[in-house]
């Protein structure tokens, strides 16, 4: 579904105050239960995935960052057009070879991961896969396994962060 929409602003003092705003009858047709899940293609060759968030007016929101702002040359109060379909992942964005076949490797790592809520999961997918060279992700997926099962399924993101640049460390040694 394609869905003309304006740039908007919140008065926030968050990082995500800019955002596109969706009627509530058009985000009612992406709407699974809980599930937000869609999939943005903005033009320009920018797809993301992202949730359907609500106003608290009824109606509903999705988030564009500075980046995406950027590339598609947005400005405020700019009449965008959108193409938005539902997002079937299974954890609502791809996930990536590498992370995929650690996971199916280590066995205890992958229950943990799957016993971790669905924004926990998109955040680890994203945090081990947002890098283009794939050695990296597999890095990233097998340190983030080891720190699942040594947390006992519990996540420290400051940790998390600690342990892969030590690995960093380790890979520049070798």
């Amino acid at each position: 579904m394609i869905i003309g929409t304006q740039l908007e602003k919140a008065d926030s003092s968050l990082g995500w105050n800019y955002y596109l705003p969706i009627d509530a009858e058009q985000a009612m047709q992406f709407i699974d239960g809980e599930n937000r899940r869609v999939i943005c293609n903005a033009g320009s060759e920018v797809v993301f995935h992202c949730a359907l968030m609500p106003d608290g007016k009824g109606n509903f929101q999705i988030f564009i960052n500075q980046e995406r702002r950027s590339k598609l040359g947005w400005v405020l109060g700019q009449l965008v057009h959108i193409e938005i379909v539902k997002d079937r992942a299974k954890y609502g964005l791809p996930m990536s070879d590498e992370l995929s076949e650690v996971l199916l490797q280590e066995q205890e790592g992958s229950a943990l991961f799957e016993g971790l809520t669905p924004g926990k999961q998109r955040t680890l997918i994203h945090w081990s896969d947002n890098v283009k060279n794939p050695e990296i992700r597999i890095r990233r997926a097998l340190v983030m396994v080891r720190h699942l099962i040594n947390q006992l399924g519990e996540v420290d993101f400051k940790l998390l962060n600690q342990e892969m640049k030590e690995e960093n460390q380790k890979a520049k040694k070798r």
